[in-house]
């Protein structure tokens, strides 16, 4: 905020004595909210303990009709083709199950028995390969190759372990057919999407950082599931769409998208245990021009308005957190809580730790390159995939379906959120790779 002041000789002057223009431009930290705890618990009709349970009229229920139960019956067969999926493919019990067409539990229960007494021999398929097919030239050594290989060359093409492979195995002819059938097969191996991580992720010093976040702030006091709010920022944008679509077998699923690029939104959050507690969209514009009167009529100086800061800056981020705060401040038995975030630029330790810690708060800082440990990440990515589900309506808007998506999130999910950064705890203190 700038203040101006008669300078005695009629003039307008600023706080440095300058002559002060007709206009001055200031930054502006607008954001919208758009769903906050009071209005999430309220979408949810969660009773509070408050509220005295109502008396409901009670007519005779109706006779209970017995149905009979319907048992499922396999053979020996069923239970053959399932011990050679877990036995013969390497497949997890559920996996197999699924691929025998065997109830789940039905299936636990040999798997169970088998492991106690392997004596009972129970039969299993040793091949699926034809009568008329040759048997395969892969060997065991030839498959911890392929795995080492692979292990190193993640994105390696199936040619490439073919070339490797006929190198370093001498006399070796093979397809690239049957390399690939033997790598899924065999080898347990499938083809991903990429997840890209920096190289400092998993670096000796970020894994000595979390294990000592880990180690030192819950001596403290700080649970996650109790006494913490997580806080991050996130980009939505109009032309979000999945990346899987349905289409003809043999065709390309293709969907239309605009030319021009859209107009990316940064979403602002605040999660816990209780809900979602404040979801605030920054408002387009970081400037404001203000009339100074009595002013000469000037032009305001070139660089004025470009030395202030386009996009979200620490003062968008400290206005959400004054009002996440203020949300907080309704609710007596979040007083104290733990205000958990990253390290990003915009979290200045020297703004936002007096500022959370004078409303009685306390600020807590992420280790680097640690998104596992902070629950919010997953609640973005729920976000996003309830936001990218289809073409918006003439009714509807961005920030109506994000508010929309973000009320169908149950707090149950948001717990399970939480509870999943809480199980790599273990894997921090052990410096595991995350």
């Amino acid at each position: 905020m700038n203040f101006f002041q008669e300078d005695g000789r009629g003039g307008i002057v600023d706080a440095s004595g300058e002559e002060a223009s007709n206009f001055v431009v200031e930054p502006l930290f607008r954001m919208t909210k758009l769903v906050n705890l009071k209005n999430y618990i309220k979408n949810k009709k969660v009773t509070t303990d408050n509220e005295e349970p109502k008396d409901i009229d009670m007519s005779e229920a109706a006779k209970r009709v017995e149905r009979p139960t319907v048992y499922n019956y396999y053979t020996d067969k069923d239970r053959l083709r399932y011990f050679y999926f877990i036995q013969e493919k390497l497949m997890k019990p559920s996996e197999a199950a699924k691929a025998a067409n065997v109830n789940y539990e039905t299936a636990r229960k040999w798997k169970r028995a088998y492991d106690q007494d392997p004596d009972k021999k129970i039969p299993f398929k040793k091949t699926n390969r034809t009568s008329n097919r040759p048997e395969s030239k892969l060997n065991e050594q030839h498959k911890a190759y392929l795995t080492d290989f692979f292990d190193e060359n993640p994105s390696a093409v199936i040619q490439d372990a073919v070339e490797n492979l006929t190198k370093s195995f001498e006399g070796l002819q093979i397809k690239k057919s049957r390399v690939a059938e033997f790598m899924k097969e065999d080898c347990n191996l499938s083809i991903k999407v990429v997840t890209r991580h920096p190289v400092a992720r998993n670096s000796n010093k970020t894994l000595e950082a979390r294990a000592k976040f880990v180690e030192e702030w819950p001596a403290k006091g700080m649970d996650f599931m109790t006494n913490c709010v997580f806080l991050d920022e996130s980009g939505f944008d109009i032309n979000m769409r999945r990346s899987r679509a349905w289409s003809q077998r043999g065709t390309e699923a293709v969907i239309e998208s605009p030319s021009a690029r859209g107009v990316s939104h940064t979403i602002i959050g605040a999660v816990s245990a209780f809900g979602v507690v404040n979801l605030s969209i920054r408002d387009p514009g970081n400037v404001k021009r203000r009339k100074v009167v009595g002013a000469t009529k000037r032009k305001v100086p070139g660089d004025a308005a470009s030395a202030i800061t386009k996009g979200t800056t620490a003062g968008h981020y400290l206005q959400f957190i004054s009002d996440t705060l203020d949300i907080m401040d309704e609710f007596p038995n979040m007083k104290g809580f733990h205000i958990v975030m990253d390290n990003a630029p915009i979290h200045s330790h020297s703004l936002v730790d007096p500022l959370i810690e004078e409303r009685g708060y306390v600020p807590v800082y992420l280790p680097p390159y640690s998104p596992e440990l902070n629950p919010i990440e997953m609640f973005w990515k729920v976000l996003k995939d309830k936001v990218k589900r289809g073409k918006l309506s003439s009714l509807e808007t961005l920030t109506t379906r994000i508010i929309e998506g973000c009320h169908d999130v149950p707090v149950e999910h948001i717990q399970n959120f939480i509870q999943h950064s809480i199980n790599t705890f273990s894997k921090c203190l052990n410096k595991e790779l995350l």
